[in-house]
Order: C-alpha cells, then sequence, then structure tokens
C-alpha cells in the first residue's frame, strides 16, 4: 500500500509517493532497540509508520510513560518522538549517522489522549549536514509542538 504525500516547505509544494510499513517491517525496525534491552524508543511506545529517504513518520501513545503530572504529554515525549522521528528521515544505509546537534522546539498545544504523529522532511541535505522539519499532530490534525533539527553525519564505522 502506498500513501500519496504533499507537503509545503520554504514556499515549494512537493508530491510524491511512499510505501506504509507493514507488520513485519515494524518489528524488524524495532528488533535492535529490543535486543539491547530497550531505551527510550521502546519505553515511549515510539512505532514507524513510514520511512523513506528524506522523510518519516511515527507515532507514539498517550500513556503513563509519556504523560506529565498535569495529565498531558510531557513537552520532552513529544521533543523526542520529533528528534527520533527526524534522525529517521536523515538514515542512509551507506555506514553514517545522522547526530542531532540542534533542535529547535515550538510547543503549541498539547492533549492528554490518543498517539502523536510526528512527520519529519529534511529541507537540506548536504555531505556533512542536514536540517530537518517535524510537526507534531494529535488525532485531530492539530499541531501540538513544530521542531527544526540540525544533523551532522558522520561515519558509524569503527576505526
Amino acid at each position: 500500500m502506498r500513501r500519496w504525500i504533499q507537503y509545503f516547505t520554504l514556499g515549494f509544494t512537493r508530491s510524491f509517493t511512499m510505501p506504509m510499513l507493514d507488520e513485519k517491517a515494524v518489528a524488524e525496525f524495532r528488533r535492535p532497540f529490543e535486543e539491547k534491552g530497550g531505551d527510550i524508543f521502546i519505553a515511549f511506545g515510539i512505532t514507524p509508520v513510514e520511512i523513506g529517504e528524506g522523510r518519516a513518520v511515527m507515532t507514539m501513545p498517550f500513556c503513563p510513560n509519556t504523560s506529565q503530572f498535569t495529565g498531558v504529554f510531557a513537552a520532552g515525549s513529544l521533543i523526542s518522538l520529533a528528534d527520533i522521528t527526524a534522525t529517521a528521515a536523515c538514515r542512509k544505509d551507506d555506514g553514517t549517522f545522522p547526530f542531532s546537534v540542534q533542535l529547535n522546539a515550538n510547543l503549541l498545544r498539547n492533549t492528554n489522549t490518543g498517539n502523536a504523529t510526528a512527520e519529519s522532511v529534511v529541507v537540506h541535505s548536504g555531505r556533512k549536514m542536514k536540517v530537518v522539519e517535524t510537526v507534531v499532530r494529535d488525532d485531530n490534525n492539530c499541531v501540538l509542538v513544530r521542531v527544526t533539527t540540525t544533523h551532522l553525519v558522520v561515519s558509524s564505522k569503527k576505526k
């Protein structure tokens, strides 16, 4: 199944189709995290929906692990979702890893139900630096957070 995507960035409209991940692909994506005993990705229940070159979509449920004492999503959990999704949008199978070196977040609203869904799009892709814009929305398509991240692409091969 493919999903038609249209997004606006820097005044230009871009459209493309991208395959949605099936259960097997999601399980394969999560396997390395689970094998090492879990991390924030597992603790927050983050699930990849779509991952392609230059774009990624992931969801995270509202639950005790992602909420704060006031009964809404913790800002840190929403920002973590955005950062993880942005990193996935930058990833390539070329022996490099896109480390986040800068993050700017605008927390616009919050919710206490459903899922938060992050959509990340690479807006600049240089040899060593990538810039990603991420929008996190609730189930009603209301924007919760807008995040811009800068990633330094370094070799992940051990010397």
